[in-house]
């Protein structure tokens, strides 16, 4: 069965802003088109890193996602703690007030018309973006010293696998707000079957490095392409990609299939990026 929708991760969203700087995306695709909070809160976050040069790139591919959704009605995906709960108890449990602040600051991405209008918004959101990684990293690395004190193997490249199943299921428990005892593991591990084998591997590289850094800017990329997968979890769902090394990450899952990977140079041309759309999706 096709997806039905598809959403982009951070890289993808930029590319398509160039594609689709000054055409539009055919108007029966936009509406299937579904924006990752994600991907525009990392982007609004890059915008602060840039120079005003570089910046003013990166607001024009902003401002294009008019271009390639329909501004109207653009469909903003929930956060991935909201969306775990969601899919865990099948009803809208999102947070009204922090919904309403993601709607705000998307809102303030399609209005803005100048650099100056967007930087103390892309400021505020790198500092929230650096906090949501920080302690992100922080929890996956105590989980890293805590296997190689108990494995007593630092280094060690052929340290035996580790399924952390049964840590991961009481983590996405905890992110649910949900009583662990009301699911069984193995319907959960099938649910969140893309986001449970990326963290897996994703645990099992950090094994076997001797000098693990969970924030370094692989790993960081690698904390928001897992909250990415997540999203997944939706079978309507799928995720285009030109990040050759998320999609190594996932591959034995059923989900697997909805991470589609495109190269950069399709996606920042305008047909090129709308057949690759089309042909998902129809």
């Amino acid at each position: 069965m096709k997806p039905q929708r598809v959403f982009f991760d951070t890289n993808a969203f930029r590319y398509l802003g160039t594609a689709f700087e000054n055409v539009p995306l055919a108007a029966e695709l936009q509406e299937r088109v579904l924006i990752s909070p994600l991907s525009v809160f990392e982007v609004l976050a890059q915008l602060g890193d840039e120079d005003e040069t570089k910046a003013d790139g990166v607001l024009r591919q902003i401002r294009a996602i008019q271009n390639w959704t329909n501004p109207k009605h653009a469909v903003l995906l929930p956060w991935p703690d909201d969306m775990i709960r969601w899919l865990w108890s099948q009803k809208d449990v999102q947070d009204e007030d922090f919904r309403k602040r993601m709607q705000d600051s998307f809102n303030v991405c399609l209005r803005a018309d100048s650099l100056a209008a967007l930087k103390e918004a892309a400021l505020q959101q790198k500092q929230a973006m650096k906090k949501f990684k920080l302690q992100m990293a922080q929890d996956f690395k105590n989980m890293v010293d805590d296997l190689k004190s108990q494995q007593g193997k630092i280094g060690k490249k052929k340290a035996k696998p580790v399924d952390t199943t049964d840590v991961w299921f009481h983590g996405i428990a905890k992110r649910a707000q949900a009583d662990p005892t009301s699911k069984p593991t193995s319907e959960v591990q099938a649910l969140f079957g893309a986001y449970h084998e990326f963290e897996q591997e994703k645990l099992r590289r950090a094994l076997v490095s001797k000098d693990y850094n969970p924030l370094s800017h692989d790993n960081q990329n690698d904390i928001i392409d897992a909250e990415q997968v997540v999203y997944l979890a939706d079978d309507s769902l799928c995720m285009v990609t030109s990040d050759k090394g998320l999609k190594g990450k996932v591959t034995k899952s059923s989900q697997a299939t909805r991470i589609i990977l495109s190269a950069a140079q399709d996606l920042v041309d305008p047909q090129k990026a709308e057949g690759v759309i089309k042909g998902i999706l129809t």
